[in-house]
């Protein structure tokens, strides 16, 4: 506000600013203060109308920076939810300019939730009266009054505050003309339509003002004291100003209660609005004045919306709260909205409750008839469930069973992959905690149907923790039910989980339980899944021999029932077998074959995990450039399907085949994203293996000092986790970086323990490796005795089933350790061996160009 010069003058209205606790109190008398001049002039007349200052306001800087930047001649509208402190911002901001508005000060509460509002020709004649205007020239006539209140006020330096209005229409005539004047208007409505007002929608207060604030008002000593009951007396309050200055005033005024009663008496949520009163303040009074002007529709609105379980919603489960149309729901939802019960959440076009505005909705619903209540459950549980089967046959490609759904069943419009994804980030949370609503109100069987969509539906999305709680509340529902056939669904749900955060001998148990079950029972559908699922836990844990009987049991049995989707599932873990033991062909080739049913079947989730890893086989068969264009298409789709740990995953697998074409730059930054991926779903063990692999990527560059720190760093990592296997593979990825400072024997020491480990857990292949970092190391050294001798290592270690990208790699190295050791006889056959190998010709020219410029006169 850019403030004029302006007079002093003396006294004020002695009134209370609580106009958002009760009815409004403020008695806001029209008398005027004289300040005259030494002569007596009357000119001075100057109103001073102001309430009393809050004395003990605290925080709004933002607020009051944005205020203070505004020109003179602005109308600023406060608005925000009951007991947030309107009225005391625009008190302060005004006393902290009314010095540079000469004329004086005015205010007048406009009674916006009484049940008879100030008209806005009432506040005319009270302002015209403070502004010297005798009472017998003011007209009775509205647009008479109006006339004479805008030629009065017109380009006057005043200072105005209309306090809780209702509507824009009791508003506009009290705004003055000209650029004089600065207007402060509050109210607890969003007053939408108001033209030509900058606005201030005031929110609660942050933690660090909401502890300055409890500190200034009861003292410094008291919160200091009690720092943790002092923290949960702020987190009852929910940081609303009015509950925070109730509590104060609660522990000022009750002998010996201590921060610490205060806090155990705000704990219990049942009783918390009855708690939170302190004379004529009082929160559940505060939300009344906003609640019972809501029109009928709106008030049940409100109610119904308590029952979501989660902590946001749209228009669509409070469409099917209410038993009305989207359209509808959305116009309830903006007038709750305009009201400010609600407010936006994080996701744009949904909604969310403060917590005590929650706390009060639900009061307000258990006031309605019990069958009411209960049929607004059972529409928001069909909702959850229909449109939790619609995301499933969506995600796997099934639209014609979409389209035969009933129209009349209550669901969310899912009809692509897309509606799909926005409805799974959307309610995943709420739908996961009615799981629990609905063993109580439907049964356990409906509890448990719910719980076996989901969870397909939390695995497509990436969404672990949401999956963890659904799998949870399905197995409770289970055991409530006598010989429930979907546990087996929940059970291969949990061990999946498992898989993906690496706790793969947990998983393998579980697999166990599914497999054996299913077999007892003679179920050819569970015999399939539990079969391709405990084989999967086995190759995860290294023992791929016995992993491949049961994978292809699986194979055999779905193919004799038409299981397709179980096809694919037993194609694509066969080639991951095969790729693990190094035979890249077979493991194309069944790669390739369920590419073709996941792509036939519509399988978004099947179609981009089989393109990332068909992507690594050709990067290991050294086809980069085959490759990345696979690595990219899988991205795309993890991407639009919004899967973060799978986008990770596929970041960092691009890295390594951007690494082997000498790109570091480009891996650099695709793994310092994959940090920020992982860190933002809380993907330890994912952050850590991106360190490793920046680190990798750094130390090629040069930068060793920092890859040393970020390799230190994913250590304590895989350690605290228990990640054995990560923890071996970053010892040995250590192995250059320990050359290069010359640790020779704390490198050679990192790779025997890390080969003992890995060739123990059956990680043959990448024992190899090991071996030939080791290798390729001591050729860079001058020492080519051990070169040779770690390079045949790696060679006999990994066979035929090596990757053809490492068998190139380690045969390069042994023939040129053997040259170097003049041993004609073995580097010819070393170099015939080299020749065989299944790499990209272009590969393969680049290998022995190198070698042959390297070779001695």
């Amino acid at each position: 506000m850019q403030k004029q010069r302006g007079l002093h003058a003396a006294g004020e209205a002695s009134v209370a600013v609580a106009g958002d606790a009760h009815a409004p109190i403020l008695t806001n008398p029209t008398f005027i203060s004289l300040s005259t001049s030494g002569d007596g002039s009357s000119e001075n007349l100057r109103p001073r109308l102001l309430p009393p200052a809050v004395l003990d306001f605290t925080g709004r800087e933002e607020e009051i920076r944005l205020a203070e930047d505004l020109p003179s001649g602005t109308a600023i509208l406060i608005t925000g939810k009951p007991g947030v402190g309107k009225t005391s911002l625009a008190t302060h901001l005004a006393y902290g300019v009314r010095m540079s508005y000469a004329d004086g000060e005015l205010y007048a509460d406009l009674r916006g939730h009484d049940d008879k509002p100030a008209p806005p020709e009432e506040v005319m004649g009270r302002f015209l009266q403070a502004l010297g205007v005798p009472e017998q020239d003011i007209p009775s006539d509205p647009h008479s009054r109006l006339d004479i209140y805008r030629r009065v006020t017109a380009d006057r330096p005043l200072v105005m505050i209309l306090d809780n209005a209702a509507t824009e229409k009791q508003v506009r005539p009290l705004l003055p003309s000209g650029t004089a004047a600065l207007v402060l208007v509050t109210s607890r409505s969003q007053l939408s339509g108001l033209e030509a007002v900058k606005r201030i929608d005031l929110d609660i207060f942050p933690s660090g003002t909401s502890l300055d604030f409890l500190r200034r008002v009861t003292g410094e000593d008291i919160t200091n004291s009690h720092p943790e009951a002092t923290e949960r007396v702020i987190s009852a309050c929910g940081h609303l100003p009015l509950a925070l200055r109730i509590a104060a005033n609660i522990l000022s005024t009750s002998r010996n209660m201590r921060m610490s009663d205060l806090a155990a008496e705000l704990s219990d949520q049942r009783d918390i609005l009855e708690a939170l009163e302190a004379g004529d303040l009082a929160i559940r009074a505060a939300f009344t004045l906003s609640y019972r002007k809501l029109g009928k529709g709106a008030k049940n609105a409100f109610k119904q919306l308590s029952h979501v379980a989660g902590k946001d919603f749209g228009s669509g489960i409070c469409a099917a709260l209410v038993g009305c149309d989207e359209r509808q729901a959305r116009k309830t939802l903006r007038k709750l909205r305009e009201a400010n019960l609600i407010e936006p959440s994080q996701n744009p076009g949904r909604y969310r409750f403060h917590d005590l505005l929650g706390m009060y909705s639900r009061e307000k619903s258990k006031g309605d008839p019990e069958e009411k209540s209960l049929s607004a459950i059972h529409r928001m549980l069909e909702w959850l469930a229909n449109s939790a089967t619609k995301v499933v046959l969506a995600a796997s490609g099934r639209f014609g069973e979409l389209e035969a759904m009933p129209p009349s069943a209550r669901s969310a419009d899912i009809d692509s992959v897309e509606s799909a994804i926005t409805w799974a980030r959307d309610e995943l949370e709420n739908a996961s905690s009615a799981i629990s609503v609905a063993i109580q109100h439907k049964g356990p069987r409906d509890a448990e149907n719910l719980a076996v969509s989901l969870s397909t539906v939390c695995e497509f999305t990436g969404d672990w923790q949401n999956w963890e709680e659904v799998i949870d509340g399905g197995l409770k529902a289970s055991a409530m039910i006598e010989d429930s056939r979907d546990t087996l669904s929940l059970l291969t749900s949990q061990a999946n989980l498992a898989r993906y955060r690496r706790e793969f001998r947990d998983g393998l148990e579980i697999a166990s339980q599914v497999y054996n079950r299913a077999t007892e029972a003679g179920d050819d559908f569970f015999i399939a899944s539990g079969a391709n699922l405990y084989g999967c836990l086995k190759m995860d844990c290294g023992e791929f021999n016995e992993a491949i009987p049961f994978i292809e049991q699986s194979l055999k049995i779905s193919r004799e029932r038409g299981l397709r989707h179980q096809v694919g599932q037993a194609l694509y873990n066969l080639g991951t077998i095969h790729r693990s033991s190094g035979n890249m062909k077979e493991a194309i080739r069944h790669f390739d074959q369920d590419l073709k049913v996941c792509m036939d079947l519509g399988d978004e989730l099947g179609t981009a995990e089989t393109l990332n890893t068909l992507a690594l086989t050709y990067s290991d068969s050294g086809k980069f450039k085959e490759a990345e264009r696979l690595h990219r298409q899988s991205l795309d789709r993890f991407k639009r399907i919004g899967n973060i740990h799978k986008v990770s995953m596929v970041t960092n697998d691009l890295g390594i085949t951007l690494r082997r074409q000498g790109r570091n730059n480009e891996a650099l930054a695709l793994y310092l994203e994959d940090m920020e991926l992982s860190r933002s779903v809380g993907n330890a063990s994912g952050e850590a293996l991106a360190q490793v692999n920046a680190a990798e990527v750094l130390h090629a560059m040069g930068k060793s000092k920092e890859a040393e720190e970020r390799f230190a760093a994913a250590v304590c990592v895989f350690t605290d986790l228990g990640d054995a296997e990560r923890l071996a593979r970053t010892l040995i990825t250590q192995i250059p970086l320990l050359f290069s400072a010359g640790k020779f024997e704390l490198a050679e020491e990192y790779g025997e323990t890390a080969i003992a480990h890995l060739v123990r857990h059956q990680h043959v292949h990448e024992a190899a490796w090991a071996y030939h970092l080791l290798a390729q190391e001591y050729e860079k050294s001058g020492e080519y005795e051990k070169s040779l001798a770690s390079a045949r290592s790696a060679i006999e270690m990994g066979g035929s089933f090596s990757a053809p990208y490492f068998q190139l790699v380690s045969h390069s190295i042994c023939l040129k350790a053997s040259l170097a050791l003049g041993r004609k006889s073995e580097s010819e056959e070393t170099l015939a061996a080299l020749r065989e190998i299944d790499v990209d010709a272009e590969l393969m020219d680049e290998v022995l160009g190198e070698l042959e410029e390297e070779q001695p006169e």
